[in-house]
């Protein structure tokens, strides 16, 4: 197999999930030997770079780009250039445009998530995230979920590729010991993003704060209290606020916790609930999206209708009547379904794919 030279772009923002796992596997195909590299709009150098200084370690070259005349150039000295969002999409297309034909790069989508779902229908924003998905004549779009796959063809007529998700075992690991009487419960909060249901999360954890008192130890991370106070949020004491956390400090939070509520609208995916079933952690996750990729409820999560608060407070109600012996059951049926999910696994689905591209 001949390894194609693959850059992927990143978004203007280069954070969260998709960025994880973008950088995560292209650490894993370096070690494979494809010639990976990654390019990022220039507005978001000084956040994107001090995130990831592991792809410096990797030897995978990161360029900046002003615009689409300056990324014409690394696609071109590329076999398969893959956009990673609709934004990104928009910039590879504008860029392929400029390139002569002798000189253009296979293109993919790795699709991270449905987008129209971001923004308000009939928006500008809305109409970019749609034409996403067929702006690039002979794209090869490709996902994580059997459901993500199904959403962008029943609404856009395009067939979806379908790859292995991947989960960064070097720091989502478990610490096994004894939990004590207070059953810690985690939820991220972050109020600027609407579908990740911060008001509902709050709800909640305010629930469980007069149902349990100090029998429950409740906590949240995402932002920090002034961020919170500006959007009108102001925390119970009984909860305590990790704030704004790096990337790295998201594993330690979810090791001294046993529950982790991730009550969103939807997930594309859920990769915070399997991160946090990495770390014998067990998730509260919607069932609306693809977390039925991992998610087998009261086995080793609860799968939830996010949008019934009863529903969220039973399963809560539920591990807390567990014995030890049933709680440390469903944790080590969520740390086996974690292991199943490694970057080798997802790079090999990748090479395969790419292989398919390129050989065109």
């Amino acid at each position: 197999m001949l390894a194609p030279k693959v850059v992927f772009v990143l978004p203007a923002n280069g954070g969260g999930g998709g960025a994880n796992s973008v950088v995560q596997e292209s650490i894993g195909l370096k070690r494979f030997g494809v010639p990976v590299s990654i390019a990022i709009p220039a507005r978001n150098q000084q956040n994107f770079i001090p995130s990831y200084p592991e792809l410096a370690g990797a030897d995978i070259p990161v360029s900046v780009y002003a615009n689409a005349k300056a990324l014409a150039p690394v696609l071109a000295a590329s076999d398969l250039v893959c956009a990673t969002t609709n934004g990104s999409v928009r910039h590879v297309a504008d860029a392929l445009d400029l390139l002569g034909k002798n000189h253009r790069p296979r293109s993919a989508y790795y699709v991270q998530d449905y987008e129209p779902l971001f923004y308000q229908p009939g928006s500008p924003e809305w109409d970019e995230a749609r034409a996403s998905y067929t702006l690039i004549p002979g794209c090869t779009l490709f996902a994580k979920t059997r459901w993500l796959c199904n959403l962008v063809y029943e609404n856009h007529g395009v067939r979806v590729a379908k790859v292995e998700p991947s989960l960064d075992h070097d720091i989502y690991f478990p610490r096994l010991a004894n939990a004590g009487d207070q059953v810690r419960v985690l939820a991220m909060l972050r109020p600027n993003t609407p579908r990740r249901a911060p008001i509902r999360t709050l709800r909640i954890m305010e629930a469980l704060a007069s149902r349990y008192g100090e029998r429950i130890g409740l906590q949240v991370f995402g932002s920090s209290d002034t961020k919170l106070q500006e959007y009108g949020i102001n925390l119970s004491p009984l909860i305590h606020n990790h704030g704004s956390l790096l990337r790295t400090q998201v594993p330690e939070v979810m090791r001294n916790a046993e529950l982790f509520l991730d009550l969103s609208d939807y997930q594309a995916f859920g990769r915070t609930g399997l991160e946090s079933m990495a770390c014998a952690c067990i998730p509260v996750v919607p069932s609306l999206g693809g977390s039925g990729e991992y998610a087998v409820d009261r086995v080793n999560c609860y799968a939830v209708d996010t949008r019934s608060d009863q529903q969220i407070l039973d399963a809560v109600d539920h591990y807390v009547g567990l014995t030890p012996a049933q709680r440390d059951q469903m944790k080590m049926a969520a740390l086996n379904k974690a292991a199943a999910y490694t970057v080798t696994r997802t790079v090999l689905s990748e090479l395969a794919l790419f292989d398919a591209i390129t050989a065109r």
